[in-house]
C-alpha cells in the first residue's frame, strides 16, 4: 500500500509512473501508468528492466530487491532515492548494526550473528536467556521472537528461517532490555538539511 500511495502523490505533480512487482495486480500496480512483474532478487532481470526503461528515479519499496544491483546502478548515474548505501544498509540488519556499534560507536544491546543453526545454539550461550532473535533480513516483524525458555530456542530458529526475506538466512541474536518505552523519530534529509518529524496525525486523502 506504501508504493500505491508514493505514486499516487507522484502522478499529482504530473510524473509518469512505473511499478514492479513480483506477482500481478500488486497495489501501486493498480494506478501506475505501466507495471512489469519480475523477481526482484534476481540481479539480471532487475537490471535489465531498469536498462531497457531508463527512469529518472528509482524508489525501492519492496525488502525483496537485489540490493547490490542497485548500487552498481547507481555507480552508473541512475537516481536510486534513498541512495543505494541507504538502502543496502536499512534492508540488512548486520550492516546497518556494523555500521552503529562498529563505525558509529553507539551503545547497543549485546548481539551476535549466526548463519547456521549450530552457531545460532552457539552464541545462544553468549548472549543468555532471555534474547531476541531476527532474521538478517525480514521486514513487519515476521520472523522475529523472544526467547524466554530454553524449549523456544529450535521453534524460534524455525520461524526466522521461515520468516526471512531474499537470499539471506542469517539471523541476529539480541540481548533482551526489558524498556519502558520505544521512540521512534522520523528524519528527512532533503536539499535545505534534515528535517525531524514530529508527532503528527494525517488525514486520508485517496
Amino acid at each position: 500500500m506504501l508504493g500505491k500511495e508514493f505514486i499516487i502523490a507522484a502522478q499529482r505533480l504530473g510524473i509518469h509512473t512505473i511499478a514492479v512487482d513480483r506477482y500481478k495486480n500488486a497495489p501501486a500496480m493498480q494506478v501506475a501508468h505501466e507495471s512489469y512483474i519480475i523477481n526482484m532478487l534476481n540481479a539480471d532481470a532487475l537490471e535489465q528492466l531498469i536498462l531497457a526503461k531508463n527512469p529518472t528515479y528509482i524508489v525501492p519499496e519492496i525488502e525483496a530487491i537485489n540490493t547490490d544491483s542497485l548500487v552498481k546502478l547507481e555507480a552508473h548515474n541512475f537516481n536510486i532515492i534513498p541512495c543505494a548505501k541507504a538502502t543496502k544498509l536499512t534492508m540488512d540488519r548486520q550492516g546497518i548494526r556494523a555500521l552503529a556499534a562498529q563505525e558509529l560507536n553507539l551503545q547497543t544491546s549485546k548481539f551476535a550473528f549466526a548463519n547456521s543453526e549450530q552457531e545460532y545454539l552457539d552464541v545462544i550461550q553468549s548472549i543468555g536467556l532471555p534474547f531476541v532473535i531476527k532474521p538478517v533480513m525480514s521486514s513487519s516483524g515476521k520472523g522475529q521472537s523472544i526467547v524466554k525458555e530454553h524449549n523456544e530456542i529450535k521453534k524460534a530458529w524455525d520461524y526466522a528461517q521461515n520468516g526471512s526475506r531474499g537470499h539471506a538466512k542469517g539471523v541476529i541474536v539480541e540481548q533482551f532490555i526489558d524498556f519502558d518505552y520505544e521512540i521512534t523519530l522520523l528524519t528527512v534529509k532533503h536539499k535545505d538539511g534534515t528535517s525531524f518529524c514530529d508527532h503528527r496525525t494525517y488525514p486520508k486523502r485517496w
